[in-house]
């Protein structure tokens, strides 16, 4: 028989155990053509300002897609390698030879990548158009989208693919070569043993993800570079320690309790998971960092939608806002507003104080105060609380449009003074129209500065209807002057919004991208353990086990192997988010909630197949 016809036979014979994988790479596929079909797409690039943000959102996620799939397709490469080392040993024993069944092997992976791409670029070109529609929603892009297939998005998808491909076809045929076959027919009888419990490894792990958090809680001591970097060593450390000593440890105490073990089908379940440790703690790793990862790059572009939306209301507070002290200009400016068909919602006057060698503007503390009742600020009572009494201490209002502020000052410099820092928030005060930091002082620290530095006055206007002021902008730039710093609800404009949306939308399929690569991960893994299982549960029901109770026994097993490491990666994920909210100073508890429910339902419909693969692989019906 050909090496042809061996191949095409083993393909059509375990295109079930492929189907997880082949649903992950058709999706890949699709989310790559869509990604790149985004540059060419006419439609896009007839919005110049539009078109450099789709041209660089575009780039990074195809080179991310591009990453994850060769990370993905050689993982996989492996466990169908290793699922059917038995296999390979069966066909060495006939005779065949080792190059004759690299190529039969490496092949097979080789079909399964052509189907997908096949499978996927048709998928792709079907939804292209839903998926820019989507993407303009998103974006807030009032465009219309026409159905167009790119070629070049085609000819690009086909090319990265085949290399990829081609790569992994090489590397699976080198690795069938240079293994020792007649070894393979042992590999799935291989003694089974519990792991030796390393007591000092296992606590130490939970010392080094402390330490982990704790640094990156306090990024400011060591500068955020360097947290991040240790961040991020120790908790990988930390995580791999924890699954490869903490966990045998907690395992082992389950098992030596004998009213635990024996309840129910618990000395199955924790008897498996107990000797399957020593290999799987590094999945289980693997596993709850890709978890990390998801969950909070999820959440950042999450928040990044969310930043939006709360920093419109500190960069565009008022409808109008200038500033002026001439009476003769606030009347003209009232006129063209009374005329204007707009009702007045609110006015605000304040005084300021601008320092030009530092750029900053200073306020006093009543002042602050007022504006923040008058504009109905959320948590104003817990930010004015905050704040205090100033003496010598100031509080320092991050300038609008900033996103974070990664290096903090512990204290400022106003004219020849140093005052301390005593609170930082982000809060609506003059908008963007007053484009500086403002530094809060007492009044009477205020009447001092005010003879040293130049008052101006501010003067806000909320308008109804903000969205038509388009002919009102216009018509105030024609009376007031340059200095003025006129600045309307029309002129903040929505590019920066735009590029959000676009990114959010990006990092979303991305997002459902690294979830299938997680979730196929641990889906191949447990795979892979339930044909060891087999056995065993097949001894179980001669002894008269029931299907119930081996459906319980599967439940628990392949749940902890789902849990575990989610519930770790939480963890992990809500410490780097808790960090980035102190960043924007902003809560991000919504887009964290968000994100955290969204991954567990996805998650949640792998542990349903994973599950059921099980089942029916030790029942004998897979």
């Amino acid at each position: 028989m050909s090496s042809f016809k061996l191949t095409i036979m083993s393909f059509r014979r375990n295109i079930k155990t492929y189907g997880m994988y082949l649903m992950a790479m058709i999706f890949s596929v699709a989310t790559y053509y869509n990604f790149v079909s985004m540059r060419y797409n006419p439609q896009f690039q007839e919005t110049k300002d539009l078109t450099i943000y789709v041209q660089s959102s575009s780039v990074t996620a195809s080179l991310l897609m591009i990453l994850f799939l060769v990370f993905f397709i050689m993982y996989s490469s492996n466990f169908f390698l290793n699922q059917r080392k038995k296999e390979i040993g069966v066909y060495a024993f006939m005779g065949i030879d080792n190059y004759k069944i690299a190529f039969i092997f490496a092949s097979e992976g080789l079909l399964l990548g052509i189907m997908s791409l096949v499978i996927g670029l048709l998928l792709g070109t079907l939804f292209s158009k839903l998926f820019l529609m989507l993407l303009a929603k998103a974006a807030l892009l009032k465009m219309r989208i026409d159905f167009f297939i790119s070629k070049k998005a085609l000819i690009e998808t086909i090319i990265v693919y085949s290399v990829i491909l081609f790569i992994a076809f090489l590397k699976g045929y080198i690795n069938i070569i240079r293994t020792n076959l007649i070894d393979l027919m042992n590999t799935l009888k291989k003694a089974e043993e519990l792991p030796k419990v390393n007591y000092l490894k296992g606590f130490a792990s939970l010392i080094i993800i402390g330490v982990a958090y704790y640094i990156a809680v306090n990024y400011g001591k060591l500068g955020f570079g360097n947290a991040l970097l240790w961040t991020v060593i120790l908790v990988i450390i930390g995580t791999y320690w924890l699954f490869g000593s903490f966990l045998s440890m907690v395992i082992r105490y389950f098992i030596k309790r004998k009213k635990f073990l024996y309840k129910g089908t618990n000395i199955i379940s924790f008897s498996n998971i107990a000797l399957r440790i020593k290999d799987n703690y590094r999945t289980f790793a693997a596993v709850a960092v890709l978890i990390t990862t998801c969950i909070t790059s999820f959440g950042t572009v999450s928040s990044l939608r969310y930043y939006v939306d709360e920093n419109h209301k500190i960069e565009v507070p008022y409808t109008v806002t200038y500033i002026s002290s001439n009476k003769e200009e606030i009347d003209r400016v009232d006129e063209i507003i009374e005329n204007s068909h707009h009702n007045v919602e609110l006015r605000e006057k304040a005084n300021f104080l601008f320092v030009p060698d530092s750029k900053i503007v200073v306020v006093k503390l009543s002042t602050f105060q007022r504006i923040l009742t008058d504009l109905n600020v959320k948590d104003r009572d817990r930010i004015i609380s905050k704040i205090g009494l100033l003496e010598e201490e100031v509080a320092y209002i991050e300038r609008p449009g900033v996103f974070m502020n990664i290096l903090e000052k512990k204290d400022i410099k106003v004219g020849d003074k140093a005052y301390k820092i005593k609170a930082r928030t982000k809060v609506p005060l003059f908008g963007s129209g007053v484009p500086f930091p403002c530094v809060i002082v007492n009044d009477e620290e205020y009447a001092v500065l005010k003879l040293k530095f130049e008052e101006k006055q501010f003067n806000g206007i909320i308008l109804d209807n903000p969205e038509n002021t388009k002919d009102l902008t216009f018509k105030l730039a024609e009376i007031l002057p340059e200095e003025s710093g006129l600045y309307t609800y029309f002129m903040a404009g929505v590019t920066f919004y735009d590029l959000v949306g676009i990114v959010y939308f990006l990092g979303a399929f991305l997002f459902l991208v690294f979830v299938f690569a997680t979730g196929s991960i641990i889906y191949f893994k447990i795979l892979s353990e339930s044909f060891r299982d087999k056995g065993k549960y097949e001894i179980l029901k001669k002894i008269g086990t029931t299907d119930f109770e081996i459906n319980e026994s599967v439940s628990k097993q392949v749940g902890m192997f789902f849990l575990l490491p989610l519930i770790v990666g939480i963890i992990h994920s809500i410490v780097a988010i808790s960090v980035l909210s102190d960043l924007m100073k902003y809560s991000l508890t919504i887009p964290t909630v968000i994100s955290i429910m969204v991954f567990i339902i996805v998650y949640g419909i792998f542990y349903i197949f994973t599950r059921r693969k099980y089942v029916n692989v030790v029942g004998g019906q897979a």
